[in-house]
């Protein structure tokens, strides 16, 4: 009996579901930083980010997220007036694919919450120096320069690739879906060479999105039913 009561809930809950399609766009803002090894005392560097969305919801609760965004990363040197540090910061602009599966928890009158699970790959376009100030040393007058602060140095690995994960919350409306969401994203891959020659042994992406996705929908006209009905 408990069991053919849990089979007619599940059942009551999947009748009315249909699979789903959203297509959007999404813009936001990224913090980001490269973990770097040896170690380099960094604050976040704050930049923007932002491209296309497509959600397929094939199941109750679950589908697939695909976005294609164009991404600024990079690094900003932690100054130190104190120690009178050289000032650096560098952005990486990125074509990124992340490719996530998608979970979503009703929260009732069109409110969901939503988490964003899965891989992402990447391929630099292009890099900027916004900050280069090389602050000459009180006790010699001189003023030791980093091997990567010269405009040669430049990145080695442009495909990257690594983890994401998401939380966020979903409004549906009448004109639309409106997702706001925090996302965060660790490289795998090193930005530059990683010999004992080379300047770094590590140096990985890792970047904080705050976005918020538009989605219009395309809702299948098939029902999706787990079990079977009887044609009477």
């Amino acid at each position: 009996m408990v069991f053919l009561f849990v089979v007619s809930m599940i059942r009551s809950q999947t009748l009315d579901f249909r699979p789903e399609w959203a297509f959007g766009v999404n813009a936001g803002v990224n913090l980001s930083r490269v973990a770097f090894i040896p170690r380099i005392p960094q604050v976040l560097l704050v930049q923007e980010n932002g491209g296309f969305t497509a959600r397929y919801i094939s199941e109750k609760n679950c589908g697939i997220l695909v976005e294609l965004n164009y991404s600024l990363r990079g690094w900003k040197e932690r100054q130190d007036t104190i120690m009178n540090f050289n000032h650096y910061s560098r952005s990486l602009s990125y074509l990124e694919l992340p490719v996530l599966t998608h979970f979503y928890f009703d929260l009732g009158k069109g409110a969901r919450i939503v988490l964003n699970i899965g891989s992402q790959i990447g391929y630099n376009v292009g890099e900027k120096v916004l900050e280069k100030e090389i602050i000459p040393s009180p006790y010699d007058g001189e003023s030791y320069i980093p091997r990567y602060y010269d405009d040669d140095y430049r990145v080695q690995h442009k495909f990257d690739y690594g983890i994401a994960g998401g939380l966020g919350l979903e409004v549906r409306t009448g004109i639309g879906h409106f997702i706001l969401e925090g996302r965060y994203y660790y490289g795998l891959s090193d930005v530059f060479n990683n010999t004992r020659a080379d300047v770094f042994l590590n140096s990985h992406n890792q970047v904080i999105t705050i976005k918020l996705s538009y989605l219009m929908k395309r809702q299948s006209g098939t029902k999706h039913t787990p079990f079977p009905l009887n044609n009477e």
